[in-house]
């Protein structure tokens, strides 16, 4: 029983010390292309929540592919990195804007890849 218990432990401190915060929409199948990679990093400053708006397409662009999936992939995996949110558009649009917020006191950093199909 203390064995159980011991191993239960130390799942639970290996499972919160390996925290990322990735998104995953959607899903790439054959004859998707990379329509859109932006790696977005800030630093972090004591008690400062930094966020980031991303928009594909950019203003003034125009996007004729059809959004397939949606891959944010958080590079710090320590659980200290920030969290993706989609405020509008995604899968099946031709349009998303991206939200990356980091933790108060933290910086974050992302690789956002979007793929569709013309």
């Amino acid at each position: 029983m203390r064995f159980l218990t011991l191993f239960t432990l130390i799942c639970l401190l290996a499972a919160t010390s390996c925290q990322s915060h990735d998104l995953v929409m959607g899903q790439a199948t054959y004859g998707d292309v990379i329509i859109f990679k932006a790696n977005e990093y800030k630093y972090g400053f004591p008690f400062m929540v930094r966020t980031s708006d991303i928009e594909y397409p950019e203003p003034g662009q125009q996007n004729f592919a059809y959004i397939k999936a949606i891959f944010v992939k958080d590079n710090e995996r320590d659980g200290s990195g920030g969290y993706p949110v989609v405020k509008s558009g995604g899968i099946g649009q031709r349009f998303m804007k991206l939200r990356l917020k980091s933790q108060r006191g933290c910086g974050f950093n992302f690789t956002v890849t979007v793929y569709g199909r013309y």
